[in-house]
């Protein structure tokens, strides 16, 4: 009896090893825009002009992991098996919008959710979408829709909200595909929200 339970172990083991030398290594994918040398921030006075801080955003769980997600059908959601974001879209992308407000010199200041410092806005935020769409033409997108809302801080009202999309046709159908498309999706959304955070009249820093 001894002898098969000592079998049976030493066989799964075998197994097990046989089994993790087989599965390949995960391909890790980023957001991380290709911005502009050249930006205003530094040549723009900045004394009177406000604070933002991001808030985190909020997500359904698919957005909260670190799958990249893809989708051939109506309702339809699966992950690509061996490739992986860096963090979770959740995480990557306020960053990646910071690093947009800062660069247009527009703020005093651009500061993460984590910060004790006092703003005079805070962009709160929902993601809907952040996948790979692909087609039953053989095309595919990546796709990104986001609804952000610009909060009063002193009243803690808001002041105005929008939503913004974005979809870029991937070269190919794969993560790495994805991963490229997400990535200049992810810019436009950036610029959009640039533009509309810097309209006239929009954001006003606390006398």
């Amino acid at each position: 009896m001894k002898n098969n339970c000592f079998l049976i172990v030493t066989l799964c083991c075998l197994l097990a090893g046989c089994a993790s030398k087989n599965i390949p290594s995960a391909d890790i994918y980023t957001i991380s825009p290709d911005w502009e040398k050249n930006s205003n921030q530094d040549r723009i006075e900045k004394k009177n002009r406000p604070v933002i801080k991001l808030a985190p955003i909020r997500a359904t769980r698919a957005f909260t992991g670190s799958e990249i997600l893809y989708s051939n059908l109506d309702y339809n959601q699966n992950s690509y098996a061996y490739s992986r974001w860096s963090d979770a879209p959740v995480k990557l992308l306020p960053i990646v919008f910071q690093t947009a407000l800062e660069k247009s010199g527009r703020f005093r200041a651009v500061v993460p959710a984590t910060s004790t410092s006092r703003a005079d806005f805070l962009i709160e935020s929902t993601l809907y979408d952040f996948s790979h769409h692909i087609k039953s033409d053989g095309t595919s997108d990546g796709v990104i829709r986001i609804r952000f809302y610009l909060i009063k801080t002193t009243t803690k009202t808001v002041s105005s909200d929008r939503e913004f999309s974005s979809r870029v046709s991937a070269s190919t159908r794969d993560a790495q595909g994805a991963a490229a498309a997400l990535n200049e999706a992810t810019i436009n959304i950036a610029r959009d929200l640039t533009a509309w955070l810097t309209e006239p009249g929009r954001t006003t820093a606390k006398k």
